[in-house]
């Protein structure tokens, strides 16, 4: 019966893994290590979470930034991202598109990385054909207003049928109010 009850906990001893998940400020620099989590220790991109809303070319654009736990495969490491979901709305409320549907895995934005000493917040665009940068930045002491910049990488097209609109993601800079 000994030998039983000790074959049974060295089986549910081996089952659990090793090592604890090494868990790091996101802001790390240096090359990034296996298996680690490079967290919001200190709630750096919070003030960016919500929903916002700007009008953009008599356009209602709305996008609503949380954040979660990703996995980056290339370097086999996890890290806090800020994802966006979005829709526009034209002049009359109509909704003319939404992304607000997508899982978190499958959003067309995210978060890079800090800028000019964690006042902005670099984002990166990625539809099937479009690709593009967005730097955002508070316009106001309160981190109600946020400014938007978006510039496109639009490569050649051949096939546009998985493609999102041209019009999709408002190309320019314009201010945004936290709702």
């Amino acid at each position: 019966m000994k030998s039983l009850l000790l074959l049974f906990i060295l089986c549910i001893s081996c089952s659990y893994p090793k090592a604890q998940e090494q868990i790091l400020p996101l802001e790390t620099k240096g090359e990034r290590i296996e298996g680690a989590y490079y967290k919001d220790l200190h709630h750096e991109l919070d003030p960016f979470l919500g929903t916002w809303q700007g009008i953009f070319q008599g356009k209602t654009f709305i996008i609503t930034f949380s954040k979660i736990k990703r996995f980056n495969s290339l370097g086999n490491y996890y890290k806090d991202t800020v994802i966006g979901k979005y829709k526009m709305l034209d002049s009359g409320g109509n909704e003319l598109y939404s992304t607000y549907n997508l899982a978190g895995n499958k959003t067309k934005i995210s978060s890079i990385a800090f800028m000019d000493y964690k006042t902005k917040l670099w984002l990166s665009f990625t539809d099937k054909c479009i690709e593009g940068d967005i730097l955002i930045h508070f316009t106001n002491d309160e981190k109600t207003q946020l400014y938007w910049k978006y510039i496109t990488n639009q490569t050649i097209v051949t096939d546009d049928s998985q493609c999102a609109p041209f019009n999709e993601m408002p190309r320019g800079e314009f201010v945004m109010n936290k709702l």
